[in-house]
């Protein structure tokens, strides 16, 4: 076998070479990761369902959800944060991404924010569907209200009187919280379609609240009947 031989100048260029290839191995990663962050200046995919969410129980509470911006999270700044209506949801920004706070109110609002200059923006829900078919207290239907939104309030001082509730089709019963002189009880209930209690209103708060499921989309939602009590107390939502 023969020896190769290289000249001054061949042993120069091929130490050129490996220096190149060297070279584009490393900016090659680095092409790649620019490309990412750029990716990353978006709402997260992983919590699409985020957008659309059930008004909060009762109004004396406030609702919250976190929408994850991966840009953020590895430290970017999100600025410029608004919501087009406060009515209806408001926004801020958190070390995630942003944080949504929202209340009874139904409705859409755009969420929208810049990323390292990037604009961002989504549509946000709270959306509202009646689950039951009937729902009567003390033999009357509470419908009337309740087809609209998810809180029926009532000045009345019921003592044990029947509830009867029954669910839409597609929709089942999962949970019942009955709240009597300040006290709740929460109870599970295996899918029914329909339920019937006794409920005594002689204190604020006292009543019942029903959650029920869609059993094809998963949607929830949750009806309370309650006494009333003085709304400037409450929280904002």
């Amino acid at each position: 076998m023969k020896k190769r031989i290289y000249t001054k100048r061949q042993a120069v260029g091929c130490i050129l070479g490996v220096f190149l290839i060297c070279a584009l191995a490393v900016i090659s990663p680095l092409k790649a990761g620019t490309v990412h962050a750029e990716l990353d200046e978006r709402f997260s995919k992983f919590y699409d369902n985020r957008w659309v969410v059930e008004p909060v129980d009762d109004d004396n509470y406030t609702g919250w959800t976190s929408i994850y911006i991966d840009a953020v999270m590895d430290g970017a700044e999100v600025t410029k944060v608004k919501s087009s209506n406060k009515k209806v949801a408001k926004v801020k920004a958190d070390a995630n991404g942003l944080e949504i706070t929202y209340g009874v109110r139904t409705g859409s609002t755009t969420i929208s924010c810049e990323v390292n200059g990037v604009k961002l923006s989504h549509k946000f829900t709270v959306k509202y569907t009646c689950p039951a078919s009937v729902f009567k207290v003390n033999g009357k239907s509470a419908l009337s209200v309740l087809k609209k939104k998810n809180v029926f309030v009532t000045k009345k001082t019921l003592k044990n009187k029947k509830v009867t509730v029954k669910a839409k089709k597609g929709w089942v019963i999962t949970e019942v919280t009955n709240t009597k002189k300040g006290k709740g009880k929460t109870k599970a209930v295996k899918n029914k379609t329909s339920y019937s209690t006794r409920i005594t209103t002689s204190r604020p708060y006292d009543g019942i609240r029903v959650k029920f499921k869609n059993k094809k989309t998963g949607e929830e939602q949750t009806m309370t009947y309650r006494k009333y009590y003085d709304s400037r107390n409450s929280q904002a939502g």
